[in-house]
């Protein structure tokens, strides 16, 4: 889902922020809307678009556990059909504007987007304004929806990254919204009426927490008209996210084991780990990207690959985001070598733990995450996520040059600590998914 790859947009993109990257790039005007939402905008006359994406507060994180999916199944109902508009009349004008309105969830948020014409603006504004506040959830779409959601999530059965995954972070975070699936279970969307989706639009979808981006042939004053011209008065009614119990950390590595009829063995390994806003964060990326997030300069791709040859990818990074944060490591590996492999796995994580990293890498490293930037948009999506990623963690449109700066800030001895305190193979859960017979397992 789109809004799962907000913050990893941000992973992706103000953590490779270059000395001179253009500041028409990474720049944009924000300003506060009655109601309690925010307006960010970036125009850009090159081409007679505009994308518009608006975030609301309204994820998974905000469904009790016994309801899980419910989040989910709103925002897949969101354009179903409204008081003024079949599901049919919202297709025929998401055609008739070049794609329209897709709605999608995270744990966090919900959010919706569209592309359209400068044009078609005005037109965008009002099926987008609609759909996001008048809703009716037709009972005959809600069955549709439902299966069509329980089938996505029976195909993923059977394949081994989702069922690693969902062993991993259920280990890990248990019933909270980081534990389970976004999609929720067979048994809790069965059990999802139309009263519970309309709860929980009345509920949550409203302007204050909502987060509206504009990037394109718009500018601030003419966006700020539109949002206000459709959603101004728009109002949730509130209340008090539930509250989930993240299990006890543990003192040694759990082990999940995923017997599977497959020639390979899929491998996830993993601990909770720090959020987005801690300060260690920077230290810990580019501690990271040395060890796992590099590619072909990762110690772990070079010792698994190249040198031993096996594996054909592996990396590792830290999934960080406001709320809650892990860092995993992931690879494939024939099952006769699992075990190899995910020795020489840990024994590159207790390296960097104890000796740290040279002058050369350490450099290498800054380099790479202060030089990269300028590739990372190449679309308004792009630009938008990223804006949108920065105002959720709660830094400022300048944030680009502060980033920069604690990068190139980051020591030997703060990369040293930042391993030892936020990867924690005593704390961590290994996930494998494969011929358990074939692989001899001997963890």
């Amino acid at each position: 889902m789109r809004l799962r790859r907000i913050l990893w947009t941000l992973a992706a993109a103000i953590f490779v922020l270059p000395a001179l990257a253009s500041a028409d790039v990474i720049t944009y005007e924000r300003e506060e809307l009655p109601g309690g939402g925010v307006l960010l905008v970036k125009q850009s006359r090159q081409l007679p678009m505009v994308r518009i994406t608006v975030s609301i507060p309204a994820g998974a994180r905000h469904e009790a556990p016994e309801r899980a999916g419910l989040a989910n199944l709103t925002s897949a109902m969101i354009t179903r059909g409204t008081k003024t508009r079949s599901a049919s009349d919202i297709e025929k004008t998401n055609d008739s504007l070049g794609g329209g309105v897709g709605v999608e969830v995270g744990r966090a948020r919900a959010e919706a987007s569209m592309r359209v014409l400068t044009r078609d603006l005005e037109e965008g504004l009002s099926l987008l304004g609609d759909v996001l506040r008048n809703p009716v959830f037709p009972a005959e779409e809600i069955g549709k929806t439902k299966k069509r959601i329980v089938g996505g999530m029976r195909r993923q059965r059977e394949r081994p990254g989702h069922l690693a995954n969902k062993a991993l972070r259920k280990s890990l975070f248990g019933e909270t919204p980081y534990g389970r699936l976004v999609e929720g279970t067979e048994e809790s969307i069965k059990n999802l009426g139309r009263e519970d989706l309309v709860r929980f639009h009345r509920k949550w979808y409203g302007m204050k927490g909502s987060i509206f981006v504009f990037v394109g042939d718009v500018s601030l004053k003419r966006a700020r008209e539109l949002v206000l011209a459709r959603f101004k008065g728009w109002q949730a009614e509130g209340g008090k996210i539930p509250e989930a119990t993240t299990p006890k950390a543990t003192k040694k590595m759990q082990v999940v084991k995923i017997d599977r009829p497959l020639s390979q063995s899929t491998v996830i390994l993993g601990n909770r780990s720090l959020k987005r806003t801690h300060p260690d964060f920077y230290a810990a990326r580019v501690m990271n990207y040395i060890l796992g997030g590099g590619g072909f300069s990762s110690r772990i791709m070079n010792n698994l690959r190249e040198e031993k040859g096996l594996v054909y990818s592996v990396y590792s990074y830290f999934a960080a985001g406001r709320h809650a944060g892990h860092w995993r490591l992931i690879l494939q590996t024939k099952n006769k070598t699992v075990n190899e492999a995910i020795k020489e796995s840990i024994a590159e994580v207790k390296r960097i733990k104890e000796k740290g990293v040279s002058d050369q890498e350490l450099q290498d490293a800054k380099d790479f995450i202060t030089g990269n930037f300028a590739t990372r948009f190449g679309s308004s999506s792009r630009i938008a996520n990223y804006i949108l990623a920065v105002e959720i963690l709660g830094f400022s449109p300048g944030y680009a040059d502060e980033y920069l700066k604690k990068i190139r800030a980051v020591t030997k001895e703060q990369i040293l600590a930042a391993a030892r305190k936020h990867i924690k193979l005593d704390a961590s859960t290994l996930a494998v998914v494969g011929n358990l017979g074939e692989a001899k397992l001997a963890y």
